[in-house]
């Protein structure tokens, strides 16, 4: 064999090492995944900064914020952002960086606000959930939960009903008049945000060790136990297939019967979401500071290892460049060959591009 021919095996072969396309160390962790829309990557740190990325890694925009932000930004049809402070201020800000609104809420906010046709939602560290208007601000209605919640809500297929998770290991179902319809108790402290299928399933993690599937009724269809804890949101393909990592080192795949398929075993614990491409190719992040290509049989196809622990929840940009944020605040970016999975149920933390809690 040619040396150029050797080259390009050693380049193709799995398991090959990516360079980054760029590195880019932002004033503070980001929290959770970007937000996307129109080309940049809209990140809220925990240092209080909002900052607009473009597609190489350079500042469009920054704003500073009020307080640390510890929920990812979220963004409408129209690319407004609404981001939530964790001492209690929620903002409103344009597609291009200019503040429209804020509201201080008095309530400590760890969750991205979940947006409707016109109105968003908020569930608080106190155990409040509000209703309030995109367009100024105004809190139109207000209910106590009983429970905290420290877990980014999502909508269910319909958009009539929020799936909420609280403290003390509970899933809450709540309509828009913010009625609790139904609840669910798994065995262990929830830090994920669910993930919806086309028929109204419902996929969740808990640090119990297991991912459950529900119904629409909240009713268990099956759980499947990992061995170690569950802290990252699943993902889902166009098959029902659910994708998790755990801190027992392993990412999982398994069939929307609740049938283990695969695990890959990483070098550390995974703790943020994964994200699916248009070819099923997943993208995950473990605390080694590694990222990892994998296909969809969970074949190894490149990986990166940096010193920087992965805690962010994975994203791929429209222009095909695939963020990864670590606990230091630092953001790496790889070229992929595709970009965000259009078939895939539930592609990535909190079902779209753009944070909003629902497969769009």
């Amino acid at each position: 064999m040619t040396l150029v021919g050797c080259l390009l095996l050693a380049l193709a072969s799995p398991g090959a090492t990516r360079d980054p396309l760029w590195r880019v160390v932002l004033p503070g962790a980001g929290a959770g995944s970007p937000a996307v829309h129109g080309g940049h990557a809209i990140i809220a740190t925990r240092d209080g900064s909002l900052i607009a990325l473009d597609g190489s890694g350079k500042p469009a925009w920054k704003q500073k914020l009020p307080g640390g932000c510890l929920a990812a930004p979220a963004i409408d049809a129209n690319g407004d952002i609404y981001v939530a402070c964790a001492e209690g201020t929620l903002l409103r800000f344009s597609a291009a960086g200019k503040e429209l609104w804020r509201t201080t809420l008095e309530q400590e906010l760890l969750a991205t606000p979940l947006l409707g046709r016109d109105v968003l939602y908020t569930v608080s560290g106190t155990g409040r959930i509000c209703r309030i208007g995109k367009k100024d601000g105004a809190i139109s209605k207000q209910a106590e939960l009983g429970l905290p919640a420290h877990s980014s809500p999502v909508w269910d297929t319909d958009r009539t009903t929020l799936l909420v998770p609280l403290k003390d290991y509970l899933l809450a179902a709540i309509d828009t008049e913010l009625n609790v319809r139904w609840k669910y108790r798994t065995a262990g402290v929830i830090f994920s945000a669910p993930a919806v299928t086309p028929r109204n399933e419902v996929y969740l993690t808990s640090m119990d060790h297991h991912v459950y599937k529900l119904d629409k009724e909240g009713r268990a269809l099956w759980k499947y136990k990992a061995r170690g804890w569950i802290k990252a949101s699943p993902v889902i393909d166009e098959k029902g297939r659910v994708y998790f990592g755990s801190y027992d080192r392993n990412f999982y795949a398994v069939s929307n019967d609740g049938k283990a398929q695969w695990q890959f075993t990483g070098k550390a614990q995974f703790t943020a979401s994964a994200v699916i491409d248009e070819a099923g190719n997943l993208y995950c992040g473990d605390t080694s500071g590694t990222v990892y290509a994998l296909d969809r049989d969970g074949k190894l196809l490149w990986q990166h290892k940096s010193p920087d622990f992965i805690t962010a929840d994975l994203t791929i940009l429209p222009s095909k460049v695939l963020l990864a944020g670590s606990i230091d605040g630092v953001m790496l970016a790889f070229r992929t060959s595709h970009s965000l999975s259009k078939k895939a149920w539930w592609a990535k933390y909190l079902g779209n591009l753009a944070n909003s809690g629902f497969d769009d």
